[in-house]
């Protein structure tokens, strides 16, 4: 079949159109993938960079950890999934045994593999996977908008993180990327006051202000807007950094007032610096890291908002092609492009 792999510990990729399939063991299921969508994690894969090296590759590995698809197979042992069911991937694939696990919080399993780092992945025309990693999509939700449930995830689980009702405070969210585009639609849905998004690049800056927010430059005038936009609270209330970037978590800190919240997404390339007179002991700024998703309270919530039409996770895709294009969807990623989806069918 067709795969993009990943084959050795350098720089590159690839495309092979005869990969060999591995048979179905006890509780596992084939899927036929329905589409994949690229991440910024994917491209750092691609480089092997330091960031790729922490994640530990298991090589070779097809890539791919974005990907929604059919159930074509059933394993032995399978209790949950049936021929002809239609899934999104949960990309943390946890042991079900260790203590976090055992207390609800999968998405903290101290053994977990990654879909498409540790096992093969959805950048593929089919994949093998065990049936825990399945969720099954709603009805009325079409079987490509699943390979967006994994991103769209990620803000769902931040805004649960945050522990912020939302509803008339005043949001700012770095980086307009698929998670940020996502958390700013998720702010207007619970009633936001203010929804300000700061991105260097000015398609995606249009893009947020196509679903309502305030769009700035990630400069010190973003701070100054924020800080007089919410003058009689002198600042803002939550902020969510989606980027890493350490100039972008240091506008949100400085956005926002005393006793808010900023929640930390986006993985920093390096460690950095941080003001923790300032911001955590004086501020009391409440400062949270959110890793992945909740197993399996994000994908509950997020599958009820988008089978209501109320979270719009099509109006993310600006792209679609074939697996054959996956250089060229990677360099797609921070130019004028939202989400790109890779659909097997295509090539």
């Amino acid at each position: 079949m067709k795969a993009i792999v990943k084959t050795t510990p350098t720089d590159g990729f690839e495309y092979i159109t005869d990969y060999s399939e591995r048979p179905v063991v006890d509780g596992e299921v084939r899927i036929a993938v329905a589409a994949a969508s690229p991440c910024g994690t994917d491209r750092e894969l691609v480089r092997y960079s330091a960031t790729a090296k922490a994640f530990g590759l298991e090589l070779p590995v097809v890539l791919g950890h974005e990907v929604a698809g059919t159930v074509i197979e059933v394993g032995p042992g399978v209790e949950t999934l049936r021929l002809g069911d239609r899934v999104a991937l949960e990309s943390h694939i946890a042991c079900r045994n260790c203590y976090h696990c055992r207390i609800g919080q999968g998405h903290n399993c101290l053994n977990m593999a990654l879909l498409g780092l540790h096992v093969d992945g959805g950048f593929a025309e089919r994949l093998v996977v065990t049936e825990h990693a399945c969720y099954a999509l709603p009805d009325n939700v079409p079987t490509e908008t699943g390979a967006l449930f994994e991103s769209a995830g990620v803000a769902v689980h931040a805004m649960l993180r945050s522990q912020v009702t939302l509803a008339g405070r005043s949001v700012i969210i770095a980086g307009a990327g698929p998670i940020g585009l996502a958390l700013v639609q998720l702010a207007h849905l619970s009633g936001a006051r203010r929804v300000v998004a700061i991105e260097p690049n000015d398609f995606r800056r249009g893009i947020a202000e196509s679903f309502g927010a305030v769009a700035l430059e990630s400069d010190q005038a973003a701070v100054e807007w924020c800080l007089t936009d919410a003058a009689d609270r002198h600042g803002f209330d939550v902020g969510f950094d989606c980027t890493g970037a350490p100039g972008a978590l240091d506008i949100i800190l400085q956005s926002l007032r005393r006793e808010a919240t900023a929640v930390c997404i986006g993985v920093p390339r390096q460690p950095f610096a941080l003001d923790i007179t300032r911001y955590v002991i004086k501020h009391g700024i409440t400062l949270k890291g959110s890793f992945g998703r909740s197993l399996w309270e994000t994908w509950d919530v997020l599958g009820s908002l988008v089978s209501q039409g109320r979270l719009d996770l099509n109006s993310l895709v600006t792209h679609r092609m074939g697996l054959s294009k996956f250089q060229e969807a990677l360099d797609l990623q921070g130019s004028d492009a939202g989400k790109v989806l890779l659909i097997p069918g295509i090539d």
